[in-house]
């Protein structure tokens, strides 16, 4: 039987519906076990591949026919149709449900929303977190923008300055004794053994360095006709003796010595100016200098005595170097007892010759006890006046107008009022007879050698009488890209340090303003390379090389002050340092740190060795006065923290002790903050330390060799306690050699002065 086609109305009905009718011969629906309720096949089929068939494509092979089974076929086809129905509907079922149920849809929906706003809010953590920088290994350091790997032992520095250096450390070292407990002699041991060593390795003492460098040259007889009046002057101090013909004759131009019995005069007001005259000053001192600001005049200052001052400076203060600031040592000259004896007439009595004697000896003692109590001040009570009257009203004591030109009409500056006032005071104690005879004695001390005369202290008294002249040889012995190099590596350090210390959390206000300021000034004055120019303004000098006292005189008086020459328009506030004067200092004129080049020219600073050893020299006596120039004054925190045996001490006090532990503080912390770990600088050959404990060790041997150059007793106790104070603030050195709670360096009082 042939297939018949369905009318126009039942193909439309079909495609608007989705469902098929099939028309057999006898007009009912074909029932099947796939299609129990007699719908069509053709229906199923098309829900069917509905699911299938992508969207756009056809349905079926004709639109316009649909083909009906003949009744013959249809057991066969419903056989057929009812496996394929049957795997169709497991395939499909749950696609059927997941796309048309409306729970599946909302929960599809709101999962979008919530995936969504999670993104949003932990995308920027996790930027931030994938960016932030990870903590490196413990065996890797930052190098520039990578991690470089550092090997678990340093390398060793095979250069022949690191094993000097490590041999100089090592023979000052006792292994015997327990760093914890007995630092000092852990670190400042000097026994037969090694003195000779130590003597001629002498790295952490750059002022006896100087001494001996020039010492050499200074004994050279064939030395450069340009120097010659060094080798003349060092020949006639190591002639001079304590009784001298010309000494006798200034004594008697002063009034000469006024025997027991004698009434003294009224005043020795008039015995100071004529002292003052001949060139020495030992009760007070008068130069001139510069006032502050950018449009800067001249002062006329008047300050304590000169009698320590390292070196015989200019009356004009700005138009040369700058000595650094005196440090007056207590006790009396070792020359005094010769020069008593000396000045004494032989028809004396012993009796009356020690009574005399010990009379002048306690004058000079208390005298010398006022003037370091307050030298240690400072300049904090300074006062301005602008007329000599007003000078005299205020501070009596001295015949002003004998000691300041008539024509001066600036202002005065008087730097320590109460020392004026105290010295008022000290003087009543004393007949004036013991006064007079004491300050003719004084005066013949300044002009002496400070100890008796050897080639050691003849070097240290040549350098004193003609520093500028001897400041051009030590120079002159180096050549200038030595000094370019090594200036330069020293305001590095400086700006490590002041960097570090800007960091500070207590650091704020007027301090930080000034740190900001600070500059540092290591370069050489431009006069010392002028060495014609320098022989030109010592014309006038007779120097002989049979008497000191007499060529001592010769030199005062070029070096006399004569007011109508001061360059009144000169407006310079660079502080230039002496060379061989190895102490850095703080130049409040110009606001710098003043580094003389001996400091830096020092085997420690050679920059061929790890800057640990750096940082351990330089790096501290920098540091000690960027902290000094920050501050005013340490009176409570040094009472509470300072030991009583800083005594020892005999030329510090206890604020520069508080200074020196701060500066190590800074530089340690500085050295800490260097690109790398410490633990990659190069180790000193044969030297079995850590950088940070060789830092510590070097610091030490540095303080014990300057106190020991100064005439310290280093072998004290109160020494070994204060080195010990000193090695333990911070805390560092605690953990640095690893000593435990009860051990000495734990148990001392720490100060932190930042």
């Amino acid at each position: 039987m042939k297939i018949m086609t369905a009318d126009s109305s039942t193909r439309n009905t079909f495609r608007k519906n989705g469902v098929g009718v099939g028309i057999n011969g006898h007009g009912r629906s074909i029932i099947t076990t796939a299609n129990p309720s007699g719908g069509s096949s053709a229906s199923l089929l098309q829900k069917q591949l509905s699911f299938k068939t992508p969207i756009g494509t056809s349905q079926f092979g004709k639109s316009d026919e649909i083909d009906v089974i003949e009744s013959s076929n249809t057991e066969n086809l419903a056989g057929r149709y009812n496996k394929n129905s049957i795997i169709g509907w497991i395939c499909c079922a749950p696609c059927i449900w997941l796309r048309t149920s409306a729970a599946v849809h909302k929960m599809a929906i709101t999962s979008a929303t919530l995936l969504v706003t999670t993104l949003l809010v932990a995308s920027p953590i996790l930027f931030l977190i994938s960016t932030a920088p990870s903590p490196l290994p413990r065996d890797c350091y930052m190098e520039g923008d990578g991690c470089s790997p550092t090997v678990s032992s340093p390398p060793e520095c095979s250069e022949p300055i690191c094993e000097t250096v490590a041999n100089n450390i090592q023979a000052k070292l006792n292994w015997n004794k327990d760093p914890c407990s007995e630092f000092k002699k852990f670190s400042c041991w000097r026994s037969s053994q090694n003195r000779s060593l130590t003597n001629l390795l002498e790295m952490g003492n750059s002022q006896r360095s100087v001494d001996s460098q020039l010492q050499f040259l200074f004994q050279n007889k064939v030395m450069n006709e340009s120097f010659k009046i060094l080798h003349n002057l060092f020949e006639s101090c190591l002639k001079q003796t304590a009784n001298s013909s010309i000494m006798h004759r200034i004594f008697d131009s002063l009034g000469g010595y006024l025997p027991i019995g004698t009434l003294g005069p009224s005043s020795i007001a008039p015995l100071i100016a004529k002292i003052y005259e001949l060139g020495p000053s030992p009760i007070v001192d008068l130069y001139y200098d510069l006032s502050y600001g950018r449009r800067p005049h001249v002062l006329l200052i008047i300050s304590g005595p000169s009698t320590s001052s390292t070196i015989l400076e200019n009356k004009i203060r700005w138009m040369s170097p700058k000595a650094p600031p005196n440090r007056m040592r207590q006790g009396v000259p070792k020359l005094l007892g010769d020069l008593i004896d000396n000045i004494l007439p032989s028809t004396l009595s012993y009796a009356q010759r020690i009574s005399e004697k010990d009379t002048i000896f306690g004058f000079i003692k208390d005298l010398n006890k006022l003037q370091v109590e307050h030298s240690r001040r400072g300049f904090w009570d300074s006062s301005v006046l602008y007329n000599t009257s007003s000078l005299q009203d205020m501070y009596p004591v001295l015949n002003w107008t004998l000691l300041i030109p008539r024509n001066w009409s600036g202002p005065i500056v008087v730097r320590n009022t109460d020392y004026l006032k105290a010295l008022e005071g000290f003087l009543t104690k004393y007949p004036s007879r013991v006064a007079h005879n004491s300050m003719l004695l004084l005066c013949a001390l300044e002009i002496l050698p400070k100890d008796y005369p050897n080639p050691e202290v003849c070097t240290r008294s040549t350098m004193w009488a003609l520093p500028e002249l001897a400041s051009a040889l030590y120079i002159a012995q180096h050549t200038s890209d030595d000094l370019k190099d090594i200036i330069k590596r020293a305001e590095i350090v400086f700006k490590s340090l002041k960097a570090h210390l800007k960091r500070a959390p207590s650091l704020k206000g007027a301090a930080l303003v000034k740190l900001s300021a600070l500059k540092i000034q290591s370069q050489t004055w431009e006069g010392f390379s002028n060495v014609t120019q320098l022989l030109k303004t010592l014309e006038s000098l007779n120097i002989n090389s049979d008497c000191w006292f007499e060529n001592i005189l010769e030199i005062y008086k070029k070096n006399k002050l004569i007011p109508n020459v001061i360059n009144m328009g000169s407006s310079t506030h660079d502080a230039w340092a002496y060379p061989i004067v190895s102490t850095i200092f703080y130049d409040t004129l110009s606001h710098s740190i003043v580094v003389p080049l001996s400091v830096i020219l020092i085997p420690y600073f050679d920059a061929r060795l790890p800057p640990y050893l750096h940082y351990a020299s330089v790096g501290v006596s920098i540091a000690k006065e960027i902290l000094r120039s920050i501050t005013k004054s340490f009176d409570d925190k040094a009472m509470r923290c300072v030991p009583h045996s800083v005594n020892i001490f005999s030329n510090f006090s206890r604020m520069d002790i508080l200074i020196h532990s701060g500066g190590m503080q800074i530089s340690y912390h500085s050295m800490l903050s260097l690109t790398g770990p410490i633990k990659g600088m190069a180790r000193l050959p044969g030297l079995n330390l850590t950088p940070t404990q060789i830092f510590f060790l070097v610091s030490a041997q540095e303080l014990c060799a300057e106190s020991n150059y100064l005439g310290i007793d280093t072998n004290a106790p109160e020494f070994d306690n204060i080195l010990g104070w000193l090695v333990a603030q911070g805390g560092s050195a605690t953990e640095v050699f690893k000593c435990a709670s009860g051990s000495m360096i734990n148990t001392q009082k720490t100060c932190n002065v930042l």
